[in-house]
């Protein structure tokens, strides 16, 4: 009899371990795939779909200037992740914006996911969110500028005084972009 429990233990402790292997498995390939841009695309086309659904279901009750703000944030952060992309390849000094880039592309999603919930729902706060959407658009446009102006730079062997001056302005946009998404004290 001891065997056949010393085997059935064993079998336990085997499966026990196959069990958990895959749950560690899955969580790890989980939370990959929620991090991933594509995956974070994928939902936001998802969220345009519906957003074009539910436009052509009820069009008398779409907010308009949402739906293009919604867009307007997408496409401006899409933009400013694609000059960032540029700039790095062609080794230009970016400053503070790659520090930047991954609050503000969160801010923008955020922004774009509760302008499209907007569209097509009546909302109480719909005019702040379109000052904040039209705020976090001045501030992108702002740091698309600096990095494009950070690409055409002539590459030079040592940062001269223009790379200098470009880079202190980077810094300023980010500072500025720091004081603009501070929480606003409660009323």
């Amino acid at each position: 009899m001891e065997p056949v429990l010393l085997l059935v233990l064993l079998m336990l402790l085997v499966a026990g371990t196959v069990v958990t292997g895959t749950v560690v498995g899955t969580r790890r390939a989980v939370r990959a795939l929620r991090s991933s841009s594509t995956v974070r695309r994928a939902g936001e086309l998802g969220g345009y779909a519906t957003l074009a659904v539910g436009v052509a279901r009820h069009p008398a009750r779409v907010d308009r200037t949402a739906g293009v703000l919604a867009a307007r944030v997408t496409a401006a952060s899409v933009t400013l992740q694609r000059e960032v992309a540029v700039a790095r390849r062609a080794g230009a000094h970016l400053g503070e914006v790659p520090t930047v880039l991954p609050r503000l592309a969160d801010e923008g999603f955020a922004l774009s996911r509760a302008l499209r919930l907007v569209t097509t729902t009546a909302s109480d706060h719909s005019t702040e969110l379109h000052e904040a959407a039209r705020a976090h658009l001045a501030v992108v446009a702002d740091v698309t500028a600096a990095v494009r102006a950070s690409t055409a730079l002539p590459a030079a062997h040592g940062i001269g005084d223009e790379a200098a001056r470009v880079a202190a302005d980077l810094k300023a946009y980010a500072g500025a972009y720091r004081d603009l998404v501070r929480p606003l004290p409660p009323r």
